[in-house]
C-alpha cells in the first residue's frame, strides 16, 4: 500500500526535489531514483518497499544539525547494506560527513574467511620472466593509482601480460613514451609472431579492479580468432522498478590482424573485478582455464549516467550514488554479481610463499603448459 501510494501521489512532484531542501526530500529522491535506476531488483533480496515504510519516518525526524547528518549516514548504510551490486557506493558532499563512504560489497568481503589486502605481484613475477621483459607505470591515474603493466616471456615459450587496471588503449595512443606503451608493443609483437614453439599465454588479472570497456576488444579481440558471444546485458527504461529493456548480446570481436590459437590461462584473485571479470568470462568461453581465487563479483559495468536510464545518480548536492549501468549474465544464463567467478582450478592466496619470492598461482599456471 505504501508503494502504490508513494508512486501515485508523491513521485509526480519529485522534479521539485532535484535540489532537496531537507532530509525528508533527500530520502524520497534517493528512494525513488534507486527504485527506478537500480538494475538488480529482479534478483536483489532487499525489500525496497519496506525500506520506505521503515525509514521515511526516521528521515522525517532529522534536522540540519551535524548529529542528524551523521545519523543519516548510518541510516543509508543500513538501507543499502544488502544490495548485491558490487559497484554500489555512496559519497557524501556535506563537509561534516565528507569522509563517510558507504561501500556495501567491501564491507561484506572484509568478513569473508581468507580475505586479504590487495597485493602487487609484479616484483615476485619478475623472478619468473626471461631477461628482456617490459614493464612500468603509465601516465593515466585512477583514484590516485597510476596504471602499471608487465609483459614478457617465461621459459622462452610462454607469453605473459599483466596490468593493474584497464586504460590500455588510451595509454597506447598517448605520445608520451610511457612504459605501458612499451609493454603493449612487446606483447602485440609476440602475439603476431606466435609459432609452434609458443606453448600458451598467461593473462594475469590479479589485483586488477577493472576499467575502460574499450579495452575488452582492444586486448581480448587479439586473443581470439573468431567473434564470441559470451553473455547478455540489459539496462532499464528509468520509469519503474521492473522496467527493463530486452537483453542484448555481449560479444567479443576478434581482431583479424591476429590469429592466436594457443591455450590461454587467466590468473585472478579476490580483487579481480568489473572488466577483469568480463575478460575471464569472455576468454573462458573459448575453453581457456581460470586459475586463482573467487573473483570480486562486480560484473555490471558502470557508465555515464547521462547515457543510461539506469545506474549512477546524484541526490542534489548532498550525495552521489555509483551503481551498475547494466545487468549482466553469462551466455549460459549464470549470474555472477556479488558472488564472483569460481576458478576452474582454485589456488589460494599464499602470502608466506610470496614473501619468500615464490608465486604458487603463477607456478601452477606454468605447470599446465609442461
Amino acid at each position: 500500500m505504501v508503494y502504490f501510494f508513494f508512486n501515485s501521489c508523491k513521485h509526480d512532484g519529485l522534479s521539485d526535489y532535484e535540489n532537496p531542501r531537507n532530509f525528508n526530500e533527500i530520502f524520497e529522491l534517493f528512494w525513488y531514483k534507486l527504485n527506478n535506476r537500480y538494475v538488480y531488483w529482479d534478483k536483489d533480496p532487499t525489500n525496497w518497499d519496506m525500506v520506505y515504510a521503515k525509514y521515511k519516518p526516521l528521515f522525517d525526524r532529522l534536522d540540519d544539525s551535524d548529529v542528524s547528518k551523521r545519523k543519516a549516514v548510518g541510516y543509508f548504510k543500513e538501507i543499502t547494506g544488502s544490495l548485491i551490486d558490487g559497484h554500489f557506493n555512496i559519497l557524501f558532499h556535506d563537509k561534516v560527513i565528507r569522509d563517510s563512504v558507504i561501500f556495501p560489497s567491501i564491507n561484506r568481503k572484509n568478513k569473508i574467511a581468507g580475505f586479504h589486502d590487495r597485493y602487487n605481484y609484479d616484483d615476485v613475477v619478475k623472478n619468473y620472466l626471461d631477461a628482456g621483459f617490459f614493464g612500468g607505470k603509465g601516465s593515466i591515474n585512477i583514484n590516485g593509482e597510476l596504471i602499471n603493466s608487465l609483459a614478457g616471456t617465461i621459459n622462452k615459450n610462454i607469453l605473459y601480460f599483466h596490468c593493474n587496471f584497464f586504460a590500455l588503449k588510451k595509454s597506447y595512443q598517448l605520445n608520451d613514451g610511457n612504459k605501458v606503451q612499451e609493454a603493449l608493443a612487446f606483447f602485440f609483437s609476440k602475439l603476431k609472431n606466435i609459432n609452434g614453439q609458443t606453448k600458451g599465454i598467461i593473462l594475469d588479472l590479479r589485483n586488477n579492479t577493472g576499467g575502460n570497456i574499450e579495452d575488452l576488444n582492444f586486448i581480448g579481440g587479439k586473443l581470439i580468432n573468431r567473434d564470441t558471444v559470451f553473455g547478455f546485458s540489459r539496462s532499464k527504461n528509468g520509469i519503474e522498478k521492473y522496467g527493463y529493456f530486452p537483453w542484448i548480446e555481449a560479444k567479443l570481436k576478434s581482431d583479424p590482424q591476429y590469429n592466436v590459437n594457443v591455450p590461454i590461462i587467466i590468473l585472478g584473485d579476490i580483487f579481480s573485478a568489473s572488466l577483469s571479470e568480463t575478460f575471464i568470462i569472455a576468454l573462458r568461453s573459448k575453453n581457456n582455464l581460470f586459475i586463482g581465487e573467487q573473483t570480486y563479483g562486480a560484473t555490471g559495468p558502470v557508465s555515464d549516467s547521462s547515457i543510461f536510464n539506469s545506474g549512477s545518480f546524484d541526490v542534489g548536492d548532498f550525495l552521489t550514488v555509483t551503481s551498475s549501468s547494466v545487468e549482466f549474465i553469462g551466455a549460459n544464463g549464470e549470474f555472477y554479481e556479488s558472488k564472483g567467478i569460481t576458478p576452474d582450478i582454485i589456488s589460494p592466496f599464499n602470502y608466506k610463499r610470496l614473501s619468500e619470492g615464490k608465486d604458487t598461482q603463477l607456478e601452477l599456471a606454468i605447470s599446465r603448459f609442461n
